[in-house]
């Protein structure tokens, strides 16, 4: 007998897809930015943002059948927009910061779309959860930004 009170999962792939290419941006970014605390503090905003993106995969698995692996189009530009003015800058990690911070943006507002929607208790827990995370991270992000303007 279907349970009626079952309900659909909604937006989860795209928050995941969000959550890929910030993987992918802070990972490069990692490699390229020469303060080594920097480095450090990129590795914690990748293992949070990967502690997240297991959080909701088991949804995103609901939603379409298997693991999300994909990734976000407006983060993808973002790094090639960030690898073009990093060449150009003579502060590299300053626009790899300011880049990241708009990468953490577009995370919560994937994140506060998803939860506009009437979702399934558990996935609306793993949100909330994974938006105080990620707003964390942002707030951490912006902080930086902050500090590293002239």
């Amino acid at each position: 007998m279907a349970n009626l009170h079952t309900q659909e999962v909604k937006h989860v792939t795209d928050i995941v897809q969000v959550l890929n290419s910030g993987i992918d941006f802070y990972t490069d970014a990692k490699e390229k930015v020469d303060d080594k605390r920097l480095a450090q503090f990129f590795d914690r905003m990748l293992n949070a943002r990967r502690m997240v993106k297991e959080r909701l995969q088991p949804f995103a698995v609901q939603e379409e059948g298997k693991r999300e692996e994909g990734s976000a189009f407006t983060v993808e530009a973002r790094k090639v927009y960030t690898k073009v003015m990093g060449a150009m800058s003579s502060d590299k990690d300053a626009t790899y910061i300011a880049q990241l911070e708009e990468v953490e943006d577009k995370t919560l507002e994937e994140l506060r779309i998803a939860l506009k929607e009437k979702q399934p208790p558990q996935y609306e827990s793993a949100l909330l959860q994974s938006l105080a995370t990620m707003q964390e991270c942002h707030d951490e992000m912006r902080a930086l930004k902050k500090a590293t303007k002239h």
